[in-house]
């Protein structure tokens, strides 16, 4: 038997008369499917003349270059999108946010719960101005800070735009690269196909049977290696959208940012100017109804109580040690359980039947296989 490394097809066949036939075969493929132009023709004539000496190797190494750029841009953009410093402004935006719903004004009432209700009540009345007061510095200072922070992640942004831009045009190349190797793969397999046919219509021996078995098993390989090229032309088309909107939710992202940076935090302070006043009003009207809530609760907290401890006690006291429920229950299961185990044993035993008849018809499936192998084994050629 010939090696498969051995190489069939002439290193010549792109020369003279056979590039106008080379290019004939490549104007009839789908150039539009593939992304390349009839003026693409002498790239893919150079990529062609990678496989001129074609072997299994040379299939399995055919296009592997733009392949692993391709596979390199794509995980960059994974890279990008969990980016630290896009993360980052999202947590500092975020941050921003909770600041501001920190500044629910009852959550100063709510402070001294832990100090005793009714003692505290004295104290958080005349603290409530100062309290929220220094509540608002503090929020001041924090929102100031973040803005500060969220300014240089802004920068970095606008700066990712670009990286962005580069890498787009950085794919359009990749996937008209791997249309190039489609195409030049795709006019290989049809030289291949033309070369098994003659060999075919010639007088059959066994170096012509090998040669064309040969031919047939680089063809296939070769196919998967272009269709694969093709997968990978489609993930590089894929991810030119993919870039666009990253781009795009960068910009929106610094735009969202100017936004709360030049309309919302000034409300913001405005707003809280207004409810340190509006705070004192409410404080006096809460304490007082909180008070008298509280009063309630407890009254009814304890009627109901004693209800339910009183009607839990008579059920207790009139419930069977064994209710005839649970009886029931079990007897049904003990009986439900040894009918399966008949049924299971009975399903188990007509199985391994079958299976017995199929052995034996997979048998003598197999035994026909081999003699009649064996009787076009000994025809002559």
């Amino acid at each position: 038997m010939t090696h498969p490394e051995q190489t069939y097809l002439p290193a010549d066949t792109e020369q003279g008369s056979d590039i106008a036939v080379t290019e004939q075969k490549f104007q009839q493929l789908d150039l539009q499917g593939i992304g390349l132009q009839p003026s693409d023709f002498q790239e893919v004539l150079t990529a062609h003349k990678e496989l001129s000496d074609i072997n299994h190797n040379a299939v399995a190494e055919y296009g592997k270059n733009i392949a692993s750029k391709t596979s390199s841009y794509t995980d960059e953009l994974l890279n990008l999108v969990q980016n630290k410093d896009l993360d980052a402004t999202g947590q500092k935006l975020n941050q921003v946010v909770q600041v501001a719903q920190q500044l629910n004004t009852s959550s100063i009432l709510n402070k001294s719960k832990s100090s005793g209700f009714f003692g505290s009540i004295l104290s958080k009345f005349k603290g409530a101005k100062q309290s929220f007061d220094q509540h608002f510095n503090t929020t001041k200072e924090q929102i100031d800070a973040l803005v500060k922070e969220i300014e240089s992640s802004q920068n970095g942004l606008k700066a990712r735009v670009s990286t962005l831009d580069k890498m787009f045009d950085g794919v359009q190349d990749e996937y008209k690269q791997l249309g190039i190797y489609v195409a030049a793969g795709k006019i290989k397999e049809q030289e291949i196909q033309q070369q098994i046919a003659v060999l075919t219509g010639q007088e059959q021996d066994q170096s012509t049977t090998q040669k064309i078995y040969d031919l047939n098993h680089l063809s296939n390989n070769l196919e998967k290696r272009v269709s694969d090229l093709q997968v990978l032309q489609q993930s590089a088309m894929q991810t030119l959208p993919m870039i666009r909107i990253i781009q795009s939710n960068n910009l929106m992202l610094v735009d969202k940012f100017y936004a709360i940076k030049n309309i919302t935090l000034p409300a913001w302070k405005n707003q809280i100017s207004l409810a340190i006043s509006l705070q004192e009003q409410k404080n006096s009207v809460q304490l007082a109804n909180t008070i008298d809530d509280a009063t309630n609760d407890l009254l009814k907290r304890n009627a109901d109580l004693l209800h339910q401890n009183s009607v839990d006690t008579a059920r207790a006291n009139q419930r069977s040690v064994i209710d005839i429920e649970t009886l029931e229950h079990v007897q049904n299961t003990l009986i439900k359980t040894v009918n399966d185990v008949i049924q299971i044993q009975k399903e188990g035993m007509q199985k391994r039947d079958e299976a017995a008849g199929r052995l034996r018809i997979l048998q003598d499936n197999l035994n026909h296989l081999v003699l009649e192998s064996s009787s076009n084994s000994s025809k002559p050629n």
